[in-house]
């Protein structure tokens, strides 16, 4: 179990119109890996980066027309503490799992063309899970299993990588020694 968490709160409330501005702070907060307590309050565990992002969330919300509130707070009863914790566990144990699969699916592609260049799509997939797993790391508030998995995926993707920009490296090189 983990030890107790020191929390912030984002408690807000937006007018209902227009809608793109409740769409919007519903992305961010969902970008940020955030969890509701209640209806209109969101939950992070207590850290610069997570005060920087509801500080800033906060002020949007008022420069909107909202009300917007940040609170430090602790949970006295630690089972609604485990549970809240659980949900952001449920939250990154799904994401993790599809990148997981997809890393699985991109390292098979990468092996079969080892040596060759990159196909743009390849080369598109890589980007692509790499920016999926630079924001499912930045959510993942309580370290799962599957994070190891991901993390050992994506240094043999890496490892491939690697490989080909060297192989790469050497034959210009030896281009170069040709032409001069």
């Amino acid at each position: 179990m983990p030890d107790r968490v020191k929390w912030l709160a984002l408690g807000y409330n937006i007018p209902i119109n227009p809608s793109k501005n409740r769409v919007y702070i519903w992305r961010k907060l969902k970008e940020y890996g955030a969890e509701y307590f209640k209806q209109g309050v969101a939950l992070l565990p207590y850290n610069k980066a997570n005060l920087n992002r509801f500080s800033i969330l906060a002020a949007k919300i008022r420069d909107m027309g909202g009300d917007a509130s940040l609170v430090e707070m602790s949970f006295l009863d630690k089972q609604d503490e485990l549970d809240i914790i659980e949900k952001f566990q449920q939250q990154s144990t799904l994401e993790l799992d599809e990148l997981k699969a997809d890393c699985f699916s991109l390292l098979q592609q990468l092996k079969h063309h080892a040596g060759q260049k990159f196909s743009e799509y390849e080369t598109e997939q890589l980007k692509k899970v790499v920016k999926r797993y630079s924001k499912a790391k930045s959510r993942d508030h309580f370290s799962t299993g599957v994070s190891e998995e991901v993390d050992t995926g994506m240094n043999s993707i890496m490892e491939i990588v690697r490989a080909s920009a060297e192989d790469f490296a050497a034959q210009l090189a030896k281009h170069l020694n040709k032409t001069f």
